[in-house]
């Protein structure tokens, strides 16, 4: 009998969320056949079957949170019975629950449950809520006009519906002035002696908003791993960001004339990477972390770029490029953006970043401010190019120009230190050579 287990993927990996089996119990299994998707706080990854045979048993369902090194499942021999594992202490995303604040604006919905004179019962999700909370039978609560219960039916008291009842009311159209809109015996009355044509109708501001629900799904998955982590930056560090225009003219001429006859081409951003390796490199500042109580350095120019994917991004890092060729450096970035993309990253190259880059370029975008990717102390952007015209020698001449958008942690550096970085990066790019030399 073989014992699957929630695969620890990295160090830091306390616990990680079954996405999903891709097998189903008496599938045949290869060994390191992939079994499972699983996500850790860092990324979505498939985890392979750990032997052959056949698969006997699920101990988890989709979606649980499993602590690692847990066994979730079971492989064995065909007709072989899996043991009585005890119950896995898993969990299931705070954001899978079922949301219960209140929708009032929903569409209604069968209440099969329920029936009221052989006619099954139509109300609002709202109206259901109400009911179950304040503990009304549907069925003695009076539709609206078009036979469906509202929450306003449900929140009127007996007396109000009697009164209703009495002077031929429909309470959907009474403003309640109790409790979380009540509607009392005196809103009924107020509402009767008004004359017909001057009765306000009691319209909610939900079906007041002119907006219709197209998808509603929860918040999972990269997406809100993504959202916890960028929150956490921007209310935890006190950042600050500042901006200097670079000429990218030379670098694109270099960067052409390298790539001549070439198969394998280098980016623009490779370029940046090595350029921002380099300046990372000389100042220790920028390498830089608050850990607890203390300022930490690293010696390490481990730089993290942003790949977006389908519901977030990743943050792969390419260790030590201070001392890697601009062409190894678009090696490593190919292969790990194209890892990120497909799924197959693993957390080791999600990890160990000492500063980050974050390239909008391709997407025209002219400043923005990128978010820090804790604990480190600073992320560079780099914005798009476009053409300007500068005064050179007296003539007036075209120049492609970008701008390095820096944010930075005031707890570590000041505005001088973040402009020094820029300064150098700059440097390098208008003087594309220095970067090889």
């Amino acid at each position: 009998m073989i014992e699957i287990f929630m695969p620890k993927a990295g160090m830091d990996m306390q616990e990680g969320t079954l996405i999903r089996w891709l097998k189903n119990i008496g599938d045949e299994v290869e060994k390191d056949e992939p079994i499972m998707e699983i996500e850790t706080d860092k990324i979505t990854m498939e985890a392979e079957a750990p032997g052959s045979g056949i698969f006997l048993s699920k101990l988890v369902d989709d979606g649980a949170v499993v602590p690692v090194l847990t066994v979730i499942g079971y492989i064995g021999e065909k007709g072989e019975q899996p043991p009585e594992a005890p119950a896995v202490e898993a969990t299931n995303p705070p954001t899978e629950k079922v949301v219960e604040a209140p929708i009032p604006a929903e569409a209604p919905v069968k209440m099969e449950e329920s029936v009221k004179n052989g006619q099954e019962i139509l109300a609002t999700p709202y109206a259901k809520k109400l009911a179950a909370e304040t503990g009304v039978d549907l069925k003695d609560v009076q539709a609206d006009s078009r036979g469906i219960i509202r929450a306003k039916e449900v929140l009127a008291t007996p007396l109000a519906k009697r009164a209703a009842d009495e002077a031929g009311v429909d309470l959907a159209g009474v403003p309640g002035s109790g409790f979380n809109g009540k509607i009392v015996k005196a809103d009924v009355e107020k509402y009767a002696a008004q004359p017909e044509g001057e009765r306000s109708v009691n319209i909610s501001a939900a079906e007041m908003n002119f907006r219709t629900v197209e998808t509603r799904k929860p918040l999972k998955g990269l997406r809100k791993v993504v959202g916890q982590r960028m929150f956490e930056s921007y209310s935890q560090v006190p950042t600050v960001m500042q901006s200097m225009k670079v000429d990218m003219t030379e670098l694109i001429l270099f960067r052409k004339k390298i790539n001549e006859g070439r198969k394998e081409k280098v980016s623009l951003n490779d370029f940046i990477i090595k350029a921002t390796a380099i300046a990372v490199k000389e100042l220790p500042h920028v390498r830089t972390m608050i850990v607890g109580d203390e300022l930490v350095t690293y010696a390490e120019a481990n730089i993290g770029f942003a790949v977006a994917v389908d519901g977030g991004l990743f943050v792969p890092v390419i260790k030590n490029a201070d001392v890697l060729s601009v062409r190894e450096i678009s090696r490593q970035a190919k292969n790990l953006a194209a890892a990120a993309r497909e799924g197959k990253i693993r957390p080791d190259d999600c990890t160990g970043a000492t500063f980050t880059i974050s390239n909008m370029g391709m997407f025209d975008v002219f400043t923005f401010n990128p978010i820090i990717n804790q604990p480190e102390s600073g992320i560079l952007g780099i914005t798009g190019i476009e053409d300007v015209l500068k005064m050179r020698d007296g003539n007036v001449v075209v120049r492609q120009e970008a701008v390095l958008c820096m944010s930075y942690d005031h707890r570590v550096m000041d505005g001088v230190g973040s402009a020094q970085l820029k300064k150098r990066v700059k440097e390098l790019i208008e003087h594309p050579l220095d970067i090889l030399i």
